[in-house]
């Protein structure tokens, strides 16, 4: 009885020793989960890309005088305002990263109508009178900047930015028509005396302009994003050309100058990135093999 178990344990043991053998040759048939590596950065968040914009610009008030012998004339302005203008902007850039980009861009304003009334005190015959002048032009605009973006982050596909700009532009001011009518104080009564008329040449000037922005993107695509965004530029000041008189009047040497040509323009465009990389993709790692 003994010898049968002690063959029967040395069985056993030799079976088990034979079965590790090849399980360890073989392999355990469970194998444990693949390792997703982490994605590397893409170069899908920068590169080249072409801008273009239409939009409105909002004129803010000028300030304006009349100078009269290069010497400013002491006329009060009562009134000055300008009409808003269509605007159209083309532009190259670079994404440097997801947060920073940058931009050289060319404007073109359309014509905004420029109006001013002017009031002061002078004499018409020897009598006290008040004079009302009216000055009527337009100014366009050329407007070349580089541009720098700050992007404030990706949320479902919109990213806010802010930025600010500085460059040149060109304003010019077309013909300016002016008219003046004195009225008579008298002790019979106010009266006005004829109109005089005249106008003052076209000019155009360079200045350096500046601008700040703001505004959201939309990715539409990989390379396609929707911007709509607000800007608000200074364009500097320009002087008309001298007065030719009208109406027989005689010795007219005066010039009209705006100031501070601010504008808030609102407007809408597209981005085209020209070399995003393709979209990032997980990479697997060969998966573990458990061995026993």
């Amino acid at each position: 009885m003994t010898r049968i178990v002690t063959s029967l344990l040395a069985s056993t043991a030799f079976i088990g020793l034979v079965t590790a053998a090849q399980a360890a040759d073989m392999g355990s048939p469970l194998r444990g989960p693949a390792v997703v590596q982490p994605l590397t950065e893409s170069s899908s968040s920068g590169g080249w890309y072409l801008r273009g914009d239409v939009g409105l610009a909002i004129a803010g008030r000028p300030s304006l005088e009349d100078y009269d012998g290069g010497v400013p004339a002491g006329k009060s302005f009562i009134q000055r305002d300008m009409t808003d203008a269509p605007k159209i902007m083309l532009g190259v850039g670079y994404q440097f990263n997801d947060y920073l980009r940058g931009d050289l861009t060319a404007e073109y304003m359309g014509s905004s109508r420029l109006r001013g009334t002017a009031i002061y005190d002078s004499t018409y015959s020897g009598l006290t009178s008040v004079n009302y002048q009216n000055y009527d032009t337009h100014i366009n605009a050329a407007t070349f900047l580089a541009n720098g973006y700050i992007d404030l982050g990706k949320y479902s596909g919109f990213t806010p930015y802010v930025g600010a700009g500085v460059g040149a532009s060109y304003v010019y001011m077309g013909d300016v028509t002016s008219d003046n009518t004195a009225y008579i104080v008298s002790s019979t009564g106010n009266y006005p005396t004829p109109a005089e008329r005249g106008i003052m040449g076209a000019t155009g000037k360079w200045n350096f302009a500046w601008a700040l922005h703001t505004g959201m993107s939309w990715d539409v695509t990989q390379n396609f994003k929707v911007d709509m965004g607000y800007t608000y530029k200074n364009l500097g000041k320009v002087t008309s050309g001298n007065i030719n008189c009208f109406s027989g009047a005689t010795g007219c040497n005066e010039q009209l100058t705006a100031k501070n040509l601010a504008f808030h323009d609102i407007h809408i465009g597209a981005r085209w990135m020209l070399d995003s990389a393709p979209a990032k993709t997980p990479v697997y790692s060969a998966p573990v093999v458990a061995k026993y």
